[in-house]
């Protein structure tokens, strides 16, 4: 079975409260957990980062869900990759609202459609473990 990675980054249509994200957040890792999809959701204010992973065609139908859904605006794809294993293995939606180091998403977001090379350039990997990092200090 080919396991894919899909990583993208989107404002909020208006913004959530914590107490409403956290509600988001557990109806999503309900059926993430249904499909075998498992993944992060980075917010800071209004802009979000998430990393879907699992079985090709359940990511695939997750995220063109998420491509309708009308509480995102600005939707750039970051990554989709063919991957080996997962990033985030135990975590069917890990959360991450708060970080020790804050990741600055604001020159990655304004790259003026930029595709080619975005990975290497944006340093993704690096925000990737930086946030991986902050789930490791949360229980799943």
């Amino acid at each position: 079975m080919a396991m894919l990675q899909i990583i993208y980054t989107s404002r909020a249509t208006q913004p959530l409260d914590k107490q409403t994200l956290r509600e988001l957040v557990a109806d999503a890792s309900r059926r993430n957990r249904d499909l075998g999809v498992t993944g992060v959701l980075y917010c800071s204010d209004d802009v979000y980062l998430q990393v879907l992973e699992g079985d090709e065609k359940a990511v695939l139908v997750l995220y063109s869900d998420i491509l309708r859904d009308e509480r995102h605006q600005d939707i750039h794809t970051v990554a989709i990759r063919p991957i080996d294993s997962r990033d985030f293995a135990n975590w069917s939606m890990g959360l991450v609202d708060a970080v020790s180091e804050p990741i600055d998403l604001g020159n990655v977001l304004n790259r003026d459609r930029d595709r080619a090379g975005i990975w290497n350039h944006a340093n993704w990997q690096t925000i990737l473990n930086t946030v991986r990092a902050e789930l490791e200090m949360i229980e799943p």
